[in-house]
């Protein structure tokens, strides 16, 4: 797209938030569509691809920001410099780019774009992540997204 990645909040344009993809454990968090950090803030709550802190309307000032220079409230603990182990780019399919800006982030042969950030098996692990993302057994890169074996997944 026509936007530069540090201003783009979809960077590889695949219909996942940057802030969702880079997300590390975000399948175990209880809700992987709008996270919340092991300190109980929300990511994401209006689902509006930036940082939130704790309600709706609310989002980071400079009051949020250390003299560092992060936001408080997705560090370890303020002014250390460490980013809470859900924000650490990860690559799920451990080639190419970190997810966020990975169109198959994967590696399934089906595009993010697809898959979305739901999960169709309810096993915590977004389908844009999940190998199986039907726990049928048979991996993604064996069905696509058809239906090969008749269980209507």
């Amino acid at each position: 797209d026509a936007f530069i990645n540090s201003f783009d909040l979809d960077s590889d344009g695949d219909g996942i938030f940057d802030l969702i993809e880079n997300i590390a454990n975000g399948p175990s968090l209880p809700n992987s569509l709008n996270p919340i950090t092991a300190s109980g803030y929300s990511l994401d709550l209006n689902n509006d691809g930036r940082l939130d802190g704790t309600g709706a309307s609310y989002q980071a000032t400079s009051a949020d920001v250390g003299a560092n220079g992060i936001v408080d409230k997705i560090e370890t603990s303020p002014e250390s410099g460490i980013l809470i182990s859900q924000l650490s780019r990860p690559n799920t399919d451990g080639t190419g780019n970190a997810d966020f800006l990975d169109t198959d982030s994967d590696d399934d042969t089906i595009p993010d774009s697809t898959e979305k950030n739901v999960d169709t098996d309810g096993d915590k692990i977004p389908d844009f992540r999940d190998l199986d993302s039907d726990n049928d057994g048979i991996l993604d890169t064996d069905e696509g997204t058809g239906n090969v074996d008749g269980d209507a997944f």
